[in-house]
């Protein structure tokens, strides 16, 4: 069956990386104790770093032998400069230095993907998840599409013809709340694969909402603020109502004193206990506070992941269409050393 593969290129070797470091890494106290593990890592034998390449190429071939895609395409970050830093400058600026020896990988992965045929997109001012929400929605109405990450962001992608596989922790969580057998679950370890029903099972709202949940509580990770004084225990029972942010404006705007109070009541039987009405409403006190409705507003903006990248209107199906080169994959595992890798 056709199915096309979209891979966040970023995610998957930054996973690799991370999940094949020796155990002193974690355990180190200091950047000295760090720097001895990490001399440690797979490395070819003129010292170059490739151990989050050999975990990353593993996945991949295993994915194509076992699942047999028949279009496939990974997507690239290139820096923290997008267009989304232009709106909000602090995104992403809680993020910590990228290790030096996965910094040189991202070449390395990129050149052996490029000997394997295997087509790969990156522009500097959006990030790899604007890809695939570009390349799922133009594709998914004439294939099944499947999404590989470990960023929730790709979550609002999910569709009944768009699935995203998910690196999480909480994946044998996941499976035992839908009673799937670990031993008998059809995706790589670590993976747990979101549809629209197990989205709504989890999180009790449609896939769509992820961009309106983090529009309102905000996200770490990304440092996206949010609104402050709105959590999960809000959010939920509100966007379950009213749908979208937008609209949660919409009804709480503009009130009286007596629809304020009728309005908090409402939300309480809604199953909101604390109403966070007075924090959804709050105006600036001095220039430059990010509150209420700017600050959900402007959440919403770098929540949301774009599906309409001008920068791939030229690119059709057939591109994207997996013929892997063997003679320039083996060309390349030579170089790299890998010698105990199963080739496509």
């Amino acid at each position: 069956m056709d199915q096309l593969f979209l891979i966040d290129g970023f995610s998957l070797l930054s996973t690799s990386f991370f999940g094949n470091l020796p155990r002193e890494y974690f355990k180190a106290r200091t950047q000295e104790d760090k720097a001895a593990a990490l001399r440690k890592i797979l490395r070819t034998s003129t010292g170059i770093p490739t151990n989050g390449v050999f975990v990353m190429t593993k996945v991949l071939t295993k994915l194509m032998l076992k699942y047999g895609p028949s279009h496939f395409a990974v997507a690239w970050d290139v820096s923290r400069d997008t267009f989304r830093r232009e709106l909000y400058p602090a995104y992403k600026g809680t993020r910590g230095e990228t290790p030096e020896e996965l910094g040189v990988q991202f070449g390395l992965m990129q050149e052996l993907l490029e000997a394997m045929n295997i087509p790969q997109f990156k522009w500097a001012e959006f990030e790899a998840d604007d890809i695939l929400g570009t390349l799922s929605r133009r594709f998914e109405p004439q294939v099944p599409v499947t999404i590989l990450t470990k960023d929730q962001d790709a979550l609002q992608l999910v569709t009944e013809r768009t699935r995203v596989w998910l690196h999480t922790s909480k994946a044998k969580d996941y499976m035992g709340e839908f009673g799937m057998d670990e031993k008998s679950y059809p995706l790589p370890t670590g993976f747990f694969e979101f549809t629209p029903e197990t989205f709504r099972g989890i999180y009790g709202l449609d896939p769509i909402q992820m961009i309106d949940k983090k529009a309102l509580e905000g996200d770490s990770s990304d440092n996206i603020p949010g609104v402050y004084g709105v959590g999960e225990k809000a959010v939920v029972p509100l966007l379950r109502e009213f749908g979208t942010v937008e609209r949660l404006y919409e009804h709480i705007e503009d009130l009286n004193a007596a629809e304020e109070k009728a309005m908090k009541e409402f939300m309480k039987e809604l199953g909101v206990s604390r109403p966070p009405l007075s924090y959804l409403l709050k105006q600036p006190e001095e220039a430059g506070q990010l509150v209420g409705k700017e600050a959900a507003l402007l959440s919403k903006k770098l929540a949301t992941i774009v599906t309409d990248i001008p920068h791939l209107d030229a690119i059709e199906l057939d591109h994207l269409q997996l013929a892997v080169d063997r003679e320039g994959m083996m060309r390349k595992f030579a170089e790299l050393e890998f010698h105990n890798l199963e080739a496509v």
